[in-house]
């Protein structure tokens, strides 16, 4: 061969390798969320007034290189206390966003959202999208469904936050990180 980063194989050798095994049935207990929730207001990275949290799954990680809830799926657990609105900003990736408690809007695309308890509603991907809780005294919390884990693997994802800010290459940037 001449570069080392290359190989040819037999295609039943490919077959056989690129097939990766099931993972296993497991679940998040909320009791064990919601004090890292809480906790994770005041180191959140994103604002001051907001928690996050990933809910990954050990065998995708370890099986299929990535983090997420399964192959494909990530999901995120986010708090917003009351009367938090946050930065608006765009993602590569899909946010379908279950309202778990609480009641405020969202504006995607410039259309506002009005959401309480049990609602669903989509960010499609790069869609500009912030969110608000409108309660003088909740907390509001979304649980996101998104499928980050395919852009990862892909290359394509990307991130402008805030939503004027330049596109951030976020794989490329994981991959410069790395080689250093």
């Amino acid at each position: 061969m001449s570069d080392k980063r290359t190989d040819i194989i037999n295609y039943s050798k490919f077959l056989q390798e690129s097939t990766k095994p099931m993972i296993r049935a497991c679940s998040w207990k909320w009791k064990d969320i919601y004090p890292l929730l809480e906790e994770s207001v005041s180191e959140d990275f994103l604002e001051a007034g907001r928690g996050t949290l990933a809910l990954t799954h050990k065998d995708v990680e370890s099986q299929h290189g990535t983090l997420g809830a399964s192959p494909t799926m990530n999901v995120v657990v986010q708090m917003f206390k009351p009367g938090e609105h946050n930065e608006g900003h765009r993602h590569t990736n899909v946010a379908l966003n279950l309202v778990f408690q609480g009641e405020g809007y969202s504006i995607v695309d410039g259309e506002k959202i009005y959401w309480e308890k049990g609602d669903l509603f989509l960010a499609p991907p790069w869609s500009a999208h912030e969110h608000c809780n409108t309660s003088d005294t909740e907390d509001a919390i979304l649980f996101t469904f998104q499928d980050v884990p395919v852009h990862t693997t892909m290359g394509t994802w990307f991130l402008a936050d805030p939503i004027d800010s330049p596109a951030k290459h976020l794989i490329k940037q994981k991959a410069e990180k790395d080689k250093k």
